[in-house]
């Protein structure tokens, strides 16, 4: 039997995968109305992304019809690659050799997809893109499972861009970002004219920080006063990377989601940086009756608003 009985009109079927455990949600985005997620729990396992046949069998006792896969880091490589000045029916081959020098396999093994930068992004330097790449072999196998078990995948994304839509949603800001923090490291991206530009990743969690998943303090003597300051210095580069070399102007605000603690030590945070946090509440944007999202599936909150951007 199906966990979700009420109708299944215009919901989608995601299923979150990360190395480190995975998680299943419903979503519904309907225009003129605040999107609908019934998520279901989190489940600690270790690299699921390699059990697609035990997986799918679990996904076809919750739901049925097609599917959709978002990748967590670690299931991706997101590359950073300049665009070469060749014939626009040459440029995917040149960007795939491009990927090839930067890949941890071999392109033959690699599903890639292109995401253009803004042409104002990188003022003065050759026009840049991302480069997405994953290994190929592993969902070709989901296909195949999912099938097996009478679903179907129609799509696979990855949760990186899902969080940029998220910060979309959240501000109207041209030059827009989002930290998003979690227990052992935090993810940066910042944001121009609706695209990704920059994503820097830090191992510097919200436990380093001085909360726990409850929200308690923790009492760190004098790490945490190390922990924020090396933050601080790291989220400066990177906003003077994005502002001078960029020339994408300031950042003046921050979106901030995964944050499980008080607001005393984002405020300071903020006072160090000059700028403004602005934590995301996901109740404000998306109806999730059920039961909240689970702290673990944070990003899959952003493919509510996927059509918008993606």
């Amino acid at each position: 039997m199906a966990l979700f009985n009420r109708a299944q009109r215009g919901m989608h079927n995601w299923l979150y995968l990360t190395p480190t455990g995975f998680g299943f949600a419903r979503l519904r985005a309907k225009s003129g109305e605040m999107p609908l997620c019934l998520p279901q729990s989190w489940h600690d396992e270790t690299d699921p992304l390699q059990h697609p046949e035990r997986l799918a069998d679990w996904l076809a006792q919750q739901t049925k019809g097609t599917v959709k896969i978002l990748l967590g880091e670690g299931y991706y490589q997101l590359l950073l690659v300049d665009v070469p000045d060749v014939p626009a029916d040459e440029m995917e081959a040149a960007l795939r050799l491009k990927a090839a020098e930067l890949l941890h396999y071999d392109l033959e093994d690699a599903s890639l997809a292109v995401i253009l930068l803004p042409a104002q992004a990188y003022h003065g330097r050759t026009r840049m893109a991302f480069v997405v790449a994953t290994r190929k072999e592993p969902l070709r196998q989901w296909g195949l499972a999912l099938a097996k078990h009478g679903l179907t995948l129609t799509s696979v994304d990855i949760d990186q861009l899902q969080l940029r839509n998220l910060a979309l949603r959240a501000s109207d800001q041209p030059q827009n970002g989002l930290l998003h923090l979690r227990d052992d490291h935090c993810q940066l991206l910042l944001i121009y004219q609706d695209e990704l530009v920059l994503s820097r990743r830090f191992d510097i969690g919200y436990l380093d920080l001085g909360a726990d998943a409850e929200g308690d303090a923790l009492v760190l003597e004098g790490q945490t006063d190390i922990q924020r300051d090396s933050l601080v210095l790291e989220l400066r580069r990177t906003f003077d990377y994005y502002e001078s070399q960029l020339g994408l102007g300031s950042i003046n605000q921050l979106q901030l989601i995964g944050w499980p603690g008080t607001s005393g030590m984002i405020e300071d945070l903020g006072a160090k940086l000059g700028l403004r946090f602005n934590p995301i509440q996901l109740t404000d944007f998306i109806s999730m009756p059920d039961a909240p999202l689970p702290e673990a599936l944070l990003p899959l909150a952003g493919a509510a608003f996927r059509g918008a951007a993606s």
